[in-house]
């Protein structure tokens, strides 16, 4: 677990790797199809038109040790993980590039960010979120994006889901 001293010094160094990566993933990322646009409007994202997905072979961590520890440690973003949502940039690994669920548990990411007021103030909530959870785990807004994708693809029968 992280404790409070690290958490309070590493928030906003991982809040500024936060709009470095956004603004990579604008920049190289492309917009969503008509069918992800849908999604996006389904999960309540605001400016869909703003956002843009980058494929990957892996997820990027931060350059700093110590944060790409730590985020590996809170298990925010690990060799395992398959995408995540940075403001209005998505990133997903290629071999996960077709899985709606992973696609709208993003765009559910983004349509928090909007509401938390933008990208600095969406990183510093959802770390405290997590911070608040159990063993740093997932935390409401983690879980709101985990339930609200599981249910919209449990209701289409859909080979994406």
């Amino acid at each position: 677990m992280i404790n409070h001293k690290d958490f309070d010094r590493l928030a906003p160094l991982a809040s500024q790797w936060a709009k470095v990566q956004e603004a990579y993933i604008l920049q190289q990322g492309v917009p969503l199809t008509a069918a992800q646009t849908a999604d996006a409007r389904r999960v309540a994202v605001q400016d869909p038109a703003r956002v843009r997905v980058l494929v990957v072979d892996r997820i990027p961590l931060p350059e700093s040790k110590e944060l790409a520890d730590a985020a590996r440690q809170a298990q925010i973003i690990t060799d395992a993980s398959r995408g995540v949502a940075i403001g209005y940039g998505i990133i997903i690994r290629a071999d996960s590039w077709k899985n709606r669920e992973l696609l709208l548990h993003q765009l559910i990411h983004v349509a928090q960010c909007e509401r938390s007021g933008g990208l600095e103030s969406f990183v510093i909530e959802y770390l405290l979120d997590r911070r608040g959870s159990r063993d740093f785990t997932l935390g409401s807004l983690e879980d709101e994006a985990r339930t609200l994708a599981r249910e919209i693809c449990a209701g289409r029968q859909t080979a994406n889901c």
